[in-house]
């Protein structure tokens, strides 16, 4: 499918076009094929640059990669500033990287009504890895678990100390924590972190892309046993 038509197919779902339902229609038995990975935490963790990264770490074993980022709506006007994908304007040329902004509309866990169809199409496109961002997410935003594979939390290295307040919420959903933005707080204890959760923890500097193949290989360990 070219990159036109993958655009409009897209386009069609978002706006819930009677050609949508023709679409989704066709696509209803397909079984899908891609990995699905959902990224979450909240507002200013990193999850943009994070994933920015992980789409470099995988264009290098030439995996065809679709990402779809929601970003919040306004309560005032509807619209959404769509700025997610703009920490990955290295990738918008590369024909094999589908990247597409959408806006909550109202929609609350973290998702938009869109994303469900939207996969499928990328899916069917042919794309190996879908990648799905949630909006910033607080404690109850959960919704990313009923359509990932691996969900990956993100937190920052200075709000670590909320960690055990999370554990009601969305840490409950979460198969891998990131502890990103490390070089900002050097002092993490992955002792004391291991000894409150039960998942993977793995600390990254996005910015500097550390930490990223180290993911990149525990992800690739959880699918092999799902």
């Amino acid at each position: 499918m070219d990159y036109n038509s993958l655009v409009g197919q897209i386009c069609s779902i978002e706006n819930n076009t009677l050609e949508s339902k023709n679409i989704l229609k066709r696509l209803k038995n397909y079984k899908r094929k891609a990995v699905v990975l959902g990224v979450t935490g909240s507002p200013g963790s990193g999850k943009s640059t994070l994933i920015n990264c992980l789409i470099s770490e995988y264009r290098k074993k030439n995996k065809k990669i679709g990402v779809l980022l929601v970003d919040p709506s306004s309560p005032k006007t509807g619209g959404a500033l769509l700025g997610d994908r703009i920490r990955m304007q290295t990738h918008a040329l590369d024909k094999n990287v589908f990247i597409r902004s959408f806006a909550t509309r109202g929609c609350v866990g973290g998702l938009c009504k869109a994303i469900k169809g939207a996969i499928k199409v990328l899916d069917k496109s042919g794309k190996e890895i879908i990648i799905v961002e949630t909006v910033g997410s607080g404690q109850n935003e959960t919704a990313i678990k009923k359509i990932a594979d691996i969900v990956i939390l993100v937190a920052t290295a200075d709000a670590i100390d909320d960690i055990q307040l999370m554990k009601a919420g969305i840490l409950d959903v979460a198969d891998i924590l990131v502890v990103n933005k490390t070089d900002l707080n050097k002092s993490i204890s992955v002792e004391h972190l291991k000894s409150l959760l039960d998942i993977p923890i793995i600390l990254t500097v996005a910015t500097e892309n550390k930490g990223v193949t180290e993911l990149a290989d525990v992800i690739n360990q959880k699918l092999k046993s799902i």
